[in-house]
């Protein structure tokens, strides 16, 4: 065990001293090798880097799903997405809330990432509900707790990362997210209608018919995509690298010929966009394929088995307390960060527990993209109040019953199983 008190040691005193996480992960790994007298050359690091990339074709997917989202987003499909949800839940008290959150439910299921939603819906929506009445810090608030939804709703960058090191099906994990995301979205608007009542905020008329029918025409074509990701997968036609290229070149093919809204300019700015954003992911995993190495080889995993068998915790117990070490992480690490680091260690107890894998995934999955809103590093807090222009700390009180109510939704599915796992049993989960 020296290797693991080194390990974390080092990896602590690297993020002290602001030294970026990929680089804190590897450097951590390094130190652990040469300090503990582990017999293990440190040619290994490099290799175990380059091996996990090398053979995680899954992956691939993760660069496709982000320049799908920076489709939408630039060419402003996005805005035809808030249209469709203004006619559905529009003239409800504080209707511009509502959609806000509704929204995020439909884009979270094209670009599958939080920062993605935030800005996209939050470019857009943040400045209407301002405009309306709707105080600031509200309007912030609403958008980036739902953008949570979009690593939870298919297709979810997160739920690929997670299939991955803990080597399930990616379909699986696809389906099981509808219901959570479902849930989360339902309270979230229920919040913030409460809310609006409370304070008398304005209802958005929704557009005449016939309007209303033109409008659900013009963005069928963009809601059509997350089905042909998750119908091809699930249906085995084509795999989830071939889907998620599929649902790319669709989204060209509408954004530039059907919408004409991507021009030239724009796709150097899909395309840089991308490029760092996959070159910080792929670094990031990299190395934190040699930190989930190094936590194996010092038997960690075992450790932790043989402590929950000692104190005899129970399988309700075990996700209660794992969901709260996911809400402390969230508030240092990002979502991925938290799986690579945590699920090499907590998955097997949760098997060894009888824990469903799909079910304990999906709770994780919701208790980590928590900490996207929640300081010091919440990515889409920093995200929301650069659009506002609210200050992070007038947001944080506000901000309690909506991450409430997110918390709140994970313990129901804790308690109730079945609400995950309905939907994969329908199509044939075991």
């Amino acid at each position: 065990m020296t290797e693991i008190y080194i390990l974390l040691a080092a990896f602590c005193a690297f993020i002290a001293l602001g030294m970026e996480i990929a680089l804190a992960l590897v450097a951590a790994v390094v130190a652990a090798l040469v300090f503990s007298g582990a017999p293990t050359d440190l040619v290994t690091v490099p290799q175990k880097a380059v091996s996990s990339m090398a053979r995680a074709w899954p992956l691939l997917t993760i660069p496709i799903f982000i320049m799908l989202g920076e489709v939408f987003r630039v060419s402003g499909i996005a805005n035809r997405i808030i249209d469709v949800t203004n006619i559905l839940v529009g003239r409800l008290p504080g209707g511009l809330a509502a959609v806000n959150i509704v929204s995020s439910f439909f884009f979270g299921g094209i670009s599958g990432s939080a920062s993605a939603d935030t800005a996209a819906i939050g470019g857009v929506m943040i400045p209407a509900m301002k405009a309306q009445g709707y105080p600031s810090r509200f309007a912030t608030i609403v958008t980036i707790t739902s953008s949570t939804l979009a690593p939870i709703v298919p297709p979810s960058i997160l739920m690929i990362l997670i299939a991955w090191v803990t080597e399930q099906s990616v379909g699986d994990l696809f389906l099981a997210g509808y219901v959570p995301g479902f849930l989360t979205m339902l309270g979230l608007c229920v919040l913030s209608i409460a809310i609006s009542v409370r304070h008398d905020y304005p209802r958005h008329p929704a557009p005449p018919f016939r309007e209303a029918v033109r409008l659900v025409l013009d963005a069928a074509p963009a809601l059509l995509t997350p089905f042909i990701i998750v119908i091809g997968i699930v249906t085995g036609v084509v795999t989830v690298v071939e889907s998620a290229a599929l649902a790319l070149a669709y989204s060209f093919v509408i954004a530039i010929f059907h919408y004409r809204s991507l021009r030239l300019n724009d796709l150097v700015e899909v395309i840089q966009s991308t490029v760092r954003t996959t070159a910080f992911v792929g670094l990031l995993l990299a190395f934190a394929a040699t930190f989930s190495w190094l936590v194996t080889f010092a038997g960690l995993p075992d450790r932790v088995g043989a402590l929950i068998e000692d104190i005899q915790i129970g399988p309700t117990a075990f996700m209660l307390v794992c969901m709260i070490i996911f809400l402390i992480l969230g508030c240092f690490l990002n979502a991925g960060e938290i799986v690579i680091m945590t699920m090499p260690v907590l998955f097997p107890t949760a098997i060894a527990l009888g824990i469903d894998p799909v079910h304990f995934s999906i709770v994780s999955a919701l208790s980590m993209v928590i900490g996207n809103v929640t300081p010091p590093v919440g990515l889409c807090l920093f995200i929301g109040c650069s659009i506002s222009g609210d200050r992070v700390e007038d947001l944080i009180g506000p901000m309690i019953p909506f991450i409430a109510v997110m918390v709140l939704v994970i313990v129901m599915l804790i308690f109730i199983p079945d609400l995950v796992l309905f939907v994969p049993r329908a199509f044939g989960y075991q």
